[in-house]
């Protein structure tokens, strides 16, 4: 009979014991419990674990050469398809945010920071564009000129204000969080701080609210369809629980 050697189920064990930390990230991060902001933490974990692991160099340089490849756009700033909303998201969630702490990632860092501070800006309705005296006041006020010009002075320094405060309070925030190892729920630290931060609190609940995959999502609108399939098409009351039930029925 053809039978594995000793030596080849060996290299099985490590293969599994290569790919097994993929397999649960993958199955954690489709969940519905998993938040935008745990993407970050679970790719640097899996770029450790393949610098870590006794599986042979060169299998595991060429794994983590395509993971980086794979996810440049939310690892390296300077990707063209750069995204940095993960970090972002990462950074405003209190139970992660010391993982673009270090030194090797203060592009990242910065990166984040920016897009914070200009979603905090655009969430508040505020501009950071210069205003001429045309936009300025009613009509009658363009033949004022020097009032005007005052006013859009003082436009000008208020928006430079607002874009300080809010570079601030994220400063702030990061020493507050780095200083507090007791948060156990990064929605109620913001919530519970939404006047001392009330810059950048609402885009915070906005991004660590934000799930970290549509998988969950959409096997809720697949199992909907298949619930509503044939005669139940009209079925609008009982469909909610019903779903709550197949999702939940592990529990049940």
């Amino acid at each position: 009979m053809d039978s594995l050697l000793t030596s080849e189920w060996q290299r099985l064990e490590e293969v599994i014991s290569l790919l097994e930390p993929f397999a649960s990230q993958t199955d954690i991060l489709q969940t519905d419990t998993q938040s935008l902001s745990s993407i970050l933490p679970s790719l640097l974990d899996l770029e450790c674990h393949l610098q870590q692991s006794t599986a042979p160099s060169l299998l595991t340089r060429s794994i983590l050469a395509d993971l980086r490849r794979r996810f440049d756009f939310i690892m390296i700033p300077s990707s063209a398809a750069f995204n940095p909303l993960p970090a972002a998201a990462c950074l405003l969630d209190p139970l992660y945010c010391e993982v673009l702490l270090a030194d090797e990632m203060s592009l990242l860092l910065h990166a984040a920071k920016m897009l914070i501070v200009n979603m905090a800006e655009e969430s508040s309705g505020r501009e950071l564009t210069l205003k001429s005296p045309d936009d300025i006041g009613s009509p009658a006020l363009k033949r004022f000129k020097y009032l005007s010009n005052k006013m859009v002075r003082q436009s000008t320094s208020t928006h430079k204000s607002q874009f300080s405060n809010c570079v601030d309070q994220l400063n702030r925030y990061i020493a507050d969080a780095t200083d507090r190892n007791g948060v156990q729920d990064a929605l109620q630290f913001w919530q519970s701080r939404s006047d001392l931060y009330d810059k950048i609190a609402a885009t915070s609940e906005d991004l660590i609210t934000a799930p970290a995959s549509q998988a969950y999502v959409e096997r809720i609108f697949s199992l909907c369809r298949m619930l509503t399939s044939g005669r139940r098409n009209r079925m609008k009351r009982s469909l909610e629980m019903l779903v709550f039930l197949k999702l939940n029925q592990a529990i049940v």
